[in-house]
């Protein structure tokens, strides 16, 4: 077989892995939000439900992502660091769903998620110039790197 086939096959099998996960964690995850009450109920006209509607619908879909990633994909220093910036948005999302919180908080955890991701090697080291009529096909960030890769 050759490796454009046995690569199609794997990420194949990646997907599928992950749908399954997800479509098997659905109901587990909705009577989940029910008893953690992450409920979205309709108190005004912004709503388009008429009934309250669980939330944490992303948790089922990301434990499908993590499985299939930890089962199909070589885990490295940056790979971790990646992850663990998700598992950050992720907890940081289900508690934003059982108890709002504030827009300043959130960005703050948010920054600290990407943060892991920068500790653990992940940056953003050029651009592509936008300028068409440059010599310079990239720009090299230097320094620029970590914030640029924080803030993206």
């Amino acid at each position: 077989m050759d490796i454009q086939k046995e690569l199609l096959l794997w990420v194949g099998a990646a997907l599928v892995c992950a749908m399954v996960v997800s479509f098997i964690m659905c109901p587990l995850v909705k009577s989940f939000a029910y008893k953690i009450g992450a409920i979205d109920v309709p108190k005004d006209s912004r709503r388009m439900h008429k009934k309250p509607v669980p939330r944490l619908g992303g948790l089922a879909i990301f434990l499908g992502f993590m499985v299939s990633i930890l089962l199909f994909v070589h885990i490295d220093h940056q790979m971790k660091g990646i992850l663990l910036g998700a598992v950050i948005i992720v907890v940081l999302g289900v508690v934003d769903d059982m108890t709002p919180l504030r827009a300043k908080f959130k960005f703050l955890v948010q920054i600290c998620a990407a943060l892991v991701a920068v500790y653990h090697g992940v940056v953003i080291e050029i651009l592509t110039n936008p300028n068409v009529f440059s010599d310079a096909p990239y720009w090299s960030l230097g320094w620029m790197k970590y914030p640029v890769t924080v803030l993206w």
